[in-house]
């Protein structure tokens, strides 16, 4: 053998992280820089890569009365902003803010129900504006670390148009509620993850690309070691071997977590005869988007992420609606009124661009485990369904489609996975049935990147023995073998993750 493989084969550490995604990236960070940790970060793929590179790279602490995700978002945000500082804000931490867009009276009360329940929680603070003598300005230029508060909603069409300002007008007129909720904005999540691996690496951290795990070793019912296969199948070699002794494994694998999961479950069962068989309820979702390049300018650079919060009827006329109906299934569904949720983020630039998405056109379909390497992303029809949705939020979106009906904008698309938990909470903490020394982070389905810190600092903490902070047990993955969780979930007694 060479000289370098006796060397790996003699490599130890006391973690061992699976998924060298932005998850993984951030939970090697925070053991090895907050805790000395001598960790090894593995994965098939260079690191921030797949899914973790095809992020809107937003960030809010808004999740519709969730104070177990607001207080989780909080705490990922101070962290953000504490590796801002430490960088110069090399990643482009800003804070816009959101804004949620209705022109119904149904949208305009559920956005002032959304903001008197918001209004009860701790840390939250909420004003209300009924006409256009509030004072009130959109500042796109706020410092990424600036104090706003939790939501201003602006009600009627002449309070909304005052608080747009001196902005060039994209945002339809038929707006009459505008709720802006000010923590949030955007970074280059490139960036930002690469920082974090940076310093991880310099306080250690070593990454075991390409490698897979193919098992999990336990002695007396605590993880030992873990096996790992490395190196590029060539087609004529197999790969080598590698056996890793650590304390603790991490399961990190994002899209393949339930994968991982299996490996941890199996070493539990190997060492307690008959223990727990735990299946986590993972589920994949498809996750695109489409960036349009905005030729005309239709949305000035300033303007914040946006999102239309009225059900979306994509414009048929009564002949189209027919065909579509004849032609059945996802056809057929488009026919209808679709769910709200299409939002969009200018991407400045030159050309600027704008970065769209709407889930509701890739909610149908079931994703196996694993899932594929490549989505099944709708490509062509995605962007322009998108676009079509978009437009009764920014009419002038329109321009782009010609009279025909064919399109005349350069729009690409591409995307990965959302993985998720049917609460939409993530799993951090300890695996049950798994032996002890077996972790996860995951499950954390449209949020990896803006939840990324604060769930790496929590599972640094759940590893060393810390103290955890409140909202923890609330998404430890043993809350899955609570049969009273389940029901409480299915009586709507639990608070969901709000996904945009």
């Amino acid at each position: 053998r060479s000289l370098r493989k006796m060397l790996r084969s003699r490599r130890s550490a006391d973690v061992v992280v699976v998924g060298a995604g932005i998850a993984g990236v951030a939970c090697a960070h925070y053991l090895s820089r907050g805790h000395g940790a001598r960790v090894v970060l593995l994965d098939e793929r260079p690191p921030l890569t797949y899914t973790s590179s095809l992020s809107t790279e937003c960030y809010r602490n808004f999740w519709a009365g969730s104070q177990t995700m607001s207080a989780l978002m909080d705490r990922s945000i101070d962290l953000l902003e504490e590796r801002a500082r430490e960088c110069n804000n090399a990643f482009g931490l800003n804070r816009r803010g959101y804004w949620f867009v209705s022109a119904s009276t149904q949208g305009a009360a559920q956005q002032l129900q959304t903001a008197e329940a918001v209004s009860q929680h701790a840390r939250s603070t909420v004003r209300i504006f009924s006409d256009g003598r509030h004072g009130q300005r959109y500042d796109p230029g706020l410092p990424y670390d600036a104090q706003t508060e939790t939501i201003r909603l602006f009600r009627g069409e002449d309070a909304v148009r005052a608080f747009i300002g001196g902005m060039p007008e994209f945002v339809t007129p038929k707006a009459t509620s505008l709720m802006h909720c000010g923590r949030c904005g955007w970074m280059s999540a490139q960036q930002m993850g690469a920082h974090l691996l940076s310093e991880a690496r310099a306080a250690g951290t070593v990454t075991l690309c390409p490698a897979s795990l193919v098992a999990v070793h336990a002695e007396e019912g605590r993880v030992s070691a873990v096996s790992a296969a490395v190196g590029v199948p060539d087609g004529t070699s197999s790969r080598t071997i590698e056996q890793i002794p650590c304390h603790a494994i991490i399961n990190c694998a994002g899209p393949f977590a339930a994968a991982v999961d299996e490996l941890l479950q199996a070493a539990g069962r190997a060492g307690a005869g008959d223990g727990l068989l735990s299946e986590l309820p993972l589920l994949n979702e498809v996750h695109a988007k489409a960036v349009l390049r905005d030729e005309r300018r239709v949305v000035p650079d300033e303007a914040t992420m946006c999102i239309w919060q009225d059900p979306i009827d994509l414009g048929w006329d009564e002949d189209e609606r027919v065909q579509l109906r004849e032609m059945g299934g996802f056809e057929a569904r488009i026919a209808d009124v679709l769910p709200a949720g299409a939002h969009f983020r200018p991407y400045p630039g030159s050309p600027s661009s704008l970065i769209m998405l709407w889930e509701a056109l890739h909610d149908d379909l079931g994703i196996a485990s694993p899932p594929p390497e490549m989505p099944p992303i709708r490509d062509e029809l995605f962007g322009e369904l998108t676009m079509r949705a978009l437009s009764l939020m920014v009419p002038r979106l329109s321009e782009y489609v010609r009279e025909d009906g064919t399109m005349s904008a350069s729009i690409s698309v591409d995307g990965g996975y959302y993985t998720k938990t049917p609460d939409n909470l993530p799993l951090i903490g300890p695996v049950p049935g798994a032996p002890h020394g077996a972790f996860m982070c995951a499950g954390l389905s449209g949020y990896g990147v803006m939840a990324a810190n604060a769930a790496g600092h929590l599972l640094a903490q759940h590893v060393v023995g810390e103290a955890t902070p409140s909202y923890a047990d609330a998404i430890l993955p043993e809350r899955w073998h609570n049969h009273e969780y389940h029901m409480r979930l299915q009586q709507g007694q639990v608070k969901v993750g709000l996904q945009i």
